[in-house]
Order: structure tokens, then sequence, then C-alpha cells
């Protein structure tokens, strides 16, 4: 079968004991010794989608174990060389790593992705953003994790996971803002380094290219899936009338999907119509009311969270010139919640439970900010 090949630069010799370090370069895994690499590779992605991150974290492993024996077998050198090696087993550090994020072994996981990078350093200028980094629903807890340990610890580690999601997301002011804080720490970190340079490059490519991209499609055309991936990239551009009229292109086209309904009314609410907001909303979390139980900040949609803020404000005087407005108010309350500033989310919420068509929504969300709070306290124990 025939395998896609990458050209990638190395210093052979001495360096790579360094690089491999604690890398086993043993006997093929029980059980894996009859599949190629295409093969393995596509279980891993397999599994990885299917969030079963143990089973994807063996498949990788197995991968990498691969890469570090072929590497290992390279001629002594102390020049840059060009080499050609399996794209299956150049992804198998990444691939690694991104399994170890999602099992919150952050160290481990660390550690293979800058292997990943000092094997193929094209790797961010490749691949400027993963979706499933993107996805609040699949990231969310793990970023919430890394941010609660950052408040508390000194480790960069959680500060370099961090930005390298933040870098794949898109959120290039957050991934910035994290590198920055290790290389504060450590001015020598490798990861903090590489990101530094790749963000300024990374952003003007990005945004720049997918927006333009966008101009010669002809958006009636697009599946959900690429209508939501290019509002969100106008979201992230402070376009939010381009943004919604994609997220309610893809409305139309698949009504089951609650997380576009969420962005059409996240867009709505940017453009101040509040009461259109606030119904995509609930038709967003009636069909999946999960989507609230995961303490996203709904400042980290935004490349410039000054934005929300200032939309916030708008809403805040809004609700305070017209407070018979239920609408508006469970807006504010959800727009509270999802800032984690629960009084705040419970004054709006509690206001409007007289409500038929908000009183169960409003509701649940209060019931997840008690379990959030009895959470907290026990942490506190």
């Amino acid at each position: 079968m025939f395998l896609m090949r990458l050209k990638i630069f190395v210093i052979c010799g001495l360096g790579w004991s360094v690089l491999l370090g604690a890398l086993s370069l043993g006997n093929e895994r029980p059980g894996l010794s009859g599949f190629n690499h295409e093969e393995l590779l596509g279980r891993a992605d397999r599994a990885f989608r299917m969030r079963n991150f143990l089973a994807a974290e063996k498949y990788y492993r197995e991968l990498d174990r691969r890469l570090a024996l072929q590497l290992s077998k390279l001629p002594p050198s102390d020049k840059l060389e060009q080499i050609e090696i399996e794209e299956e087993l150049i992804l198998a550090p990444f691939g690694l790593g991104h399994s170890l994020i999602y099992l919150h072994r952050y160290s481990e996981a660390l550690e293979a992705l800058e292997r990943g990078l000092k094997t193929y350093p094209d790797w961010a200028n490749s691949h400027p953003s993963l979706v499933f980094f993107q996805d609040p629903l699949f990231t969310g807890p793990v970023v919430s994790d890394l941010e609660e340990k950052m408040k508390v610890s000194p480790d960069p580690v959680h500060w370099l996971v961090h930005g390298y999601i933040q870098f794949f997301s898109e959120n290039f002011r957050q991934a910035s803002r994290s590198f920055s804080h290790a290389l504060s720490a450590d001015k020598g970190s490798f990861m903090a380094g590489y990101f530094s340079g790749q963000i300024p490059i990374a952003q003007r490519k990005t945004e720049s290219a997918k927006l333009q991209e966008f101009k010669e499609l002809d958006a009636d055309k697009l599946e959900p899936d690429a209508l939501i991936d290019y509002g969100s990239s106008f979201f992230k551009n402070a376009d939010y009338q381009t943004a919604a009229k994609l997220f309610k292109r893809a409305i139309d086209l698949d009504q089951k999907l609650p997380v576009v309904h969420i962005a059409y009314g996240d867009s709505l609410f940017a453009l101040g119509r509040f009461d259109e907001a606030t119904q995509a909303i609930l038709t967003g979390l009636e069909i999946y009311p999960k989507y609230a139980e995961n303490p996203i900040n709904r400042r980290e949609f935004y490349n410039n969270p000054s934005e929300f803020d200032r939309q916030l404000r708008n809403l805040e005087n809004y609700v305070n010139s017209h407070p018979s407005n239920l609408n508006a108010r469970f807006l504010l309350g959800y727009n509270y919640f999802f800032t984690q500033a629960y009084e705040k989310a419970e004054e709006q919420l509690e206001a409007v439970l007289s409500s038929e068509s908000l009183h169960s929504s409003a509701q649940y969300l209060q019931g997840l900010i008690q379990r959030f709070n009895t959470q907290k306290n026990r942490k506190a124990l």
C-alpha cells in the first residue's frame, strides 16, 4: 500500500538520544504487529473522534515508537539534512499529545508535542487550526481544568498546553498571553519560543485566507459544517452580520445541530437583536441541554474579549431600561452564566421564571449553578 511521505529536516547523531528521551524503542506492542502505519493511524483517528482517548493513545503511541525506531537508525551527522518519512509516523507525536491532553496528562502531552515539533517544525504552519480544539463541547472541560491549574500553580506546563490549544483554536490573543507567561518563567522554553514566532504568521495567514476563500465560494452550496466553520471565522473577525447569515443558513439545512443555534444566538446578541438571540439560544439548549454543563467562558469566543464586554454592557443598559423584557433578562442571565458570574446570573434567571417559554431553561441553569457552587465548596474543603 502506498504511504504518503513528508520531507523533513533533521540533525542526526547524538542529539536524537536527547530528543527521543524516555521513548521506548523496544518490541512492538502485543496485538498491533499486524497493522501497517496507515491502518494504525485510521484506528487512532476513529478512537479519538469517538472520545476513546485511551485507545487513541495506544495506537498513536505505537506509531510514535515506530517513528523513534526509524529515526534511531539514521547515520550519525552534525548537519541539517532532509529525509523522507511516512506521514502516518510524522503525525504520531501530535496525535499522542492530543490524546494525552484529553486524558489530562499534561506533562506527558507536552513531551510528545515538543518531540513532534522538533521532528516536524512545519507543523504549526501546515495545520493552523484543528477543529476539535475549536469545539467547546469537546475541549471546554480541558481548557477549564487547565485554567484552574494556571491560577494556583506556577508550573509552566499548564500555560504551554493551554497556549497550544488556543493557537490551534485560532484564539491567537489567548495563545500569546499563555506563551508569554511561560517565557517569563523560562526564557529558554522551546515550545513558548516556537509559538511566539508562529502566532503573528498564523494570524495574518489564517483569517485572511479563510475569509478570502469564502468570497470565492457559493454559500448556497456549502454543507452545514462548512457554514459553521466560516461563520465562526467571521464572528472572530467581528463581522457578526455575515456570521449570523451563515449560521442561519446552516440551521435551515439541519435544524438538529444544537451548537449552531447557540452560535446564531450569540451572533444576534452581538448585533443587539436580543429577543431573536434568546429564541435561538433556547432552541439550542432544548436540543442539547448538556451544552451548559461545560464551564465555557464566552469571552474566549472573541479575538478581542473587550468586544464581548462592550456587547454585555449594551445588554445590561437595555435591561435596566426595559426590565419587563424577560427575553432580554434571560439573555443577560445566560451571558452571566457563561462568564461564571453566577450570583448575577441567578438574579436574572429568577426574574424570568414566571415566563412559560423561559421557565424550563432558566430553572435548568439555576440548578447547574447550585451544582457548580456545591462542587466548588467541596473542593475548597
